[in-house]
């Protein structure tokens, strides 16, 4: 038997959720905020909350064969489920997004050190090999895109949630932006800290902003954030926190702006026109080959506004790194360390 577990942060929820509704996991959080979160947006998850887990490992060894995380696993723990419990515990750890992170700093490698690692499509495939990772995988399985199915399967619900929560709030007239930032990780790759005031001071009448803010944003910069969020004066602006879902959303908007996060690959589904503030420091995104950059001089609604849209290629990119989502993607892991 097989169980979900988020043990860490609630960036990671709509990622587990949706894996753990799709095959009727159970979801064990150790965290009472996702607990609430997970209750209120995924309520047809089995939902345990269990905040002293650590101490509680024999009863995941008593009731499951296999243990799911977003998050990667210690490499120690399969060695500790084999001698204190004699068990065999298969760990698996299943990616919370596709992005272009993992080139300046070593973020990847960890993939190397996993019992089981899931993958999206090619271009995490091929980002591996290019990173020297993928010969050394222990096992993995391609899962495809299951988030884009399960928004799918949930449409209406989830529909109702972000008309309710978000976009009721907004000028239906209005033509909507989402930016959405990355964190500042290893790479330090958000553009957040530069750019969200201008965004919100150039914003005009005449288009909707809504804000998702990276949950460790806050935890990085928080005079930043609280100034943000206190500063929504404009009817036409609203700052979104502690809210997981992102399918939905990306449904609704007219235009993406964002940086290095993965929300830009989630874009990639719906084919909308994708702007992009680039970090000076890292690399050329493969993602930004599907929009238009904006430099830290330009209007950035001028430019939305008179800029081409790049489906063909957002189309592309899309097929290179989501294949369809395989339900029977447990039947299919691959062990041992082979291309």
């Amino acid at each position: 038997m097989s169980c979900a577990l988020n043990t860490e942060g609630i960036h990671l929820l709509d990622h587990i959720a949706p894996l753990a509704s799709l095959h009727n996991f159970p979801l064990i959080v150790t965290e009472v905020e996702n607990a609430t979160l997970a209750a209120k947006y995924y309520p047809e998850v089995s939902l345990r909350y269990i905040p002293d887990l650590e101490f509680r490992l024999k009863e995941l060894a008593d009731e499951f064969d296999t243990l799911i995380e977003c998050k990667y696993w210690a490499p120690h723990l399969k060695q500790l489920f084999r001698i204190c419990f004699n068990k065999e515990m298969r760990l698996i750890f299943c990616p919370h997004g596709q992005s272009d992170k993992g080139y300046k700093a070593p973020l990847l490698a960890p993939y190397a050190l996993q019992d089981v690692v899931l993958l999206y499509g090619n271009l995490l495939k091929e980002m591996l090999k290019e990173l020297n990772v993928w010969d050394s995988l222990q096992a993995h399985a391609t899962i495809g895109n299951y988030r884009l199915h399960y928004f799918e399967r949930h449409k209406e619900r989830l529909r109702a949630i972000v008309t309710q929560e978000i976009f009721s709030k907004l000028n239906p007239k209005n033509k909507t932006l989402l930016y959405a930032p990355t964190w500042k990780d290893a790479d330090q790759s958000t553009t957040f800290f530069a750019n969200a005031r201008k965004v919100i001071d150039e914003l005009p009448k005449s288009w909707n902003l809504i804000l998702k803010i990276h949950p460790l944003l806050e935890k990085r910069d928080p005079a930043l954030f609280y100034r943000l969020s206190m500063d929504q004066s404009k009817e036409n602006f609203i700052l979104v926190n502690e809210f997981p879902l992102v399918y939905p959303i990306l449904e609704k908007i007219d235009a993406y702006l964002g940086d290095y996060s993965s929300i830009g690959y989630d874009v990639l589904a719906f084919q909308k026109p994708m702007f992009f503030f680039q970090t000076p420091h890292l690399p050329p995104a493969r993602l930004h080959s599907c929009g238009t950059l904006i430099t830290e001089k330009e209007n950035i609604f001028k430019k939305i506004e008179k800029s081409e849209h790049f489906k063909d290629t957002q189309s592309l990119l899309y097929t290179h790194s989501f294949v369809d989502y395989d339900p029977n993607w447990q039947e299919k892991i691959v062990d041992g360390r082979r291309i």
